[in-house]
Parts: structure tokens; sequence; C-alpha cells
């Protein structure tokens, strides 16, 4: 069965000039708290954007309007931009009848975008039993990639039957990027991710160069999957690039880039702390322009910018003893050596006694939110 969907996430419009109140109802606020707006924004942007790439150009158009809509409404609420915020789009299904690609497309493009996916999946079979061509196979893989780039379930038999769609789709038009991204997202679906890539690869050298920020988005996906963090970073930036910086793509390429750097936390090494830094400027690079996607990486840039500077970790008293005995002259060489770098500190320091060095480094709450721990308000040295 698909997956229900809440009222928040399918509304699509806004009234040109809409309160506070309706602006984070929008986004689902009630009934869920404000603690979970930036997971609301992008899950509601995902959803969207999965809903630009279809053979329709009114329905490709309505869709890339919300997208514009939800980036508004996020400037409003977290940054208190000011302007127009309303607008959007409403779904208009038109006679359920198609004679032409033409109408297909746009029967289809209108059931996706109010979510009526039960009835796309109806009306695609239909036409490639109507008409068994390349055209009518594209538009069911993309149907169905679609359904589950969006979450809804979908059984792996559907998944192999919109696989073989657009694959037929793709010998007869090798050029076409959706059906290449049906194929690339379904062939994931299916948890074969190193033929996702194989078809990303194959779709850049068919197209001229032309894989979208979609396909990269996927190839990103895939890396991790794969655990190659450099072409992780690279196919986020392209895919970034290639979209021309769509908000969604950016949303998505910095949560994929920002998760996996958690992974490495806390940081052990020096490598260690080289390919979360990397990772981290990669994923803010990303999320420019996108509200939360930059408060999502924000508490660990502040991490990357800070684990690698030296902390004092040793005798307060032996310091100033040794500055006053040689005239402060030692003082810079004793720091240095009596130092480390603060992801070492706070390495060593966890579960153990608390010094003065750790709680140094680990008191801002940002350092305890990313590393999920919780110290004691004040500290008292000895």
């Amino acid at each position: 069965m698909p997956v229900t969907r809440e009222v928040w996430e399918k509304e699509s419009a806004l009234p040109r000039s809409p309160s506070y109140d309706q602006m984070l109802e929008f986004f689902g606020i009630p009934p869920y708290s404000m603690d979970v707006l930036d997971t609301n924004i992008s899950k509601k942007r995902r959803y969207w954007h999965n809903k630009t790439n279809g053979g329709n150009e009114i329905g490709r158009k309505k869709a890339i309007e919300v997208e514009s809509l939800i980036q508004r409404v996020s400037e409003a609420l977290k940054r208190g931009a000011q302007g127009e915020v309303g607008g959007g789009a409403e779904a208009e299904i038109p006679v359920a009848l198609f004679e032409t690609l033409e109408e297909l497309w746009r029967l289809l493009s209108e059931y996706m975008f109010a979510d009526e996916y039960d009835e796309a999946l109806r009306t695609a079979r239909e036409a490639v039993s109507r008409w068994h061509n390349a055209d009518a196979a594209g538009a069911l893989g993309w149907v169905v990639a679609t359904g589950y780039n969006n979450d809804q379930f979908v059984h792996p038999a559907l998944l192999a039957e919109g696989l073989n769609a657009a694959q037929l789709a793709i010998r007869d038009q090798p050029g076409e990027i959706r059906n290449w991204e049906s194929i690339a997202s379904l062939l994931m679906g299916q948890g074969r991710v190193q033929d996702a890539v194989a078809a990303i690869d194959h779709a850049e050298q068919a197209t001229g160069g032309r894989a979208s920020g979609n396909l990269y988005l996927v190839r990103a996906k895939a890396m991790v999957a794969m655990k190659r963090p450099d072409d992780a970073m690279t196919s986020a930036i392209r895919a970034v690039s290639r979209s021309g910086g769509v908000a969604a793509i950016r949303a998505q390429t910095t949560d994929i880039l920002v998760d996996w750097a958690a992974t490495l936390l806390p940081i052990r090494s020096q490598g260690q702390l080289t390919q979360y830094t990397e990772m981290i400027d990669v994923a803010a690079w990303c999320s420019h322009g996108v509200p939360e996607a930059e408060d999502h990486v924000r508490d660990y840039r502040m991490w990357a910018t800070n684990a690698g500077k030296r902390v004092f970790v040793g005798s307060a008293r032996m310091r100033s003893f040794l500055a006053v005995l040689t005239g402060f002259i030692s003082l810079p060489i004793h720091n240095y050596a009596r130092s480390q770098p603060a992801w070492q500190v706070f390495n060593e320091g966890l579960n153990k006694e608390t010094t003065d060095a750790f709680f140094v480094v680990a008191a801002p709450a940002y350092v305890q939110k990313i590393h999920h721990v919780r110290l004691p308000v004040s500290f008292q040295s000895d």
C-alpha cells in the first residue's frame, strides 16, 4: 500500500501574504513541534523536487513553483526574509483520457502532483499495454521511480517492473535523461549499488556529458554506500553544479555529507580530522542559501574549525613558575610542548575524570551536541 501523506506534505499553495502560523502549518507545525522544523522543510523539499522531472512542461513548471514557494517560506521563517512569500500551484486533474503522449504526460503529472500514485500507475500501465513503445515505457519507469524516491512502499516486483520499463525506453531513447534517472534510482532501490553507478557513468557518455544533478545525487548516495568519501564529495559538488544550485539538491547533498561526517566522531587521528574537515567544508558549500541545510552543517563546521587547534594540557602552576623563572622566554615553547589538538583532548577525556583542558574543549554546547554527550553546567578546578 502507498504511504499515506500528511496534509502538510501535500500542501502546495499559500495565500499572497500568509501569516506566521500559516507558514508554520505549511511545514506541519502543528501537529509537530518546532524542533522538527528543519526536518520537515527538508522532507517537503525532497518530496516536491522529485516531481520536477516529468515529461509534461506544465507539470514541471508547477512542481518548480512549489519548490520556489518552499524556499521563500523557509527563508521567511528561519532568516526573517522580507518580500512576497505566498504562491505555489494547485492540482488540476484533466479528464482521465489520453490519446497522445502529451495528454498522457499531462495526466500523469497531475496525478503525481496530487499524490494520486495508484491512478498514475494504472494510467502508465494502460499506456504501455496500448502503445508498446519507448514513450509509454519511459512514463511507467518515471512513475515507479518517483514513487520510490518519495518513500512510497514499492514492492520488489513493482521495482523490477519500473526498471524493466525504463531500460526498454533507454534502448530507443539513449539521450533521455529522465529514463537514466529512473534506472539509477530503481537500481539503488534494488540494492544494486555498483550497477547504479555504472548506469550513471553510461548516462554521462550517452548524453554527451549532460548527466543531471539528480543522477549525481544518486551517485553521491552510492559512493556513501561504497565507503568512498572522495568520490562522494566530488559527486555532491557535481550534483549541485549540474542542477544549477537547486535548493532541494543542495539540502540533500548537505545531509548526505554531514551524516557521514558525523560517523567519524569522535575524531581519533590526524587523518580522520583531515577527512572530517574536507567533508564538512564541501557540505557547507553545498548548503549555501538553503536555511535548514546551513543550520544542519553549522555545529559540525564549528568543530571542523576548532578541532585542530592546540589546547594546553599541562600544569598551570608549572607554566607560571617557568614563565617567571625564565622571564617568559620559555612560555611559547612550554605552551606548545604541553598542548594537544582539541580533538585529541576531547577524545582522551571521554569517560574519564574531567580535567581543565577537557572542559575548555567540551564545554561549548555545539561540541556536546554533535558528540551526543552532556557535561555539568559548571566545573570546579583544583
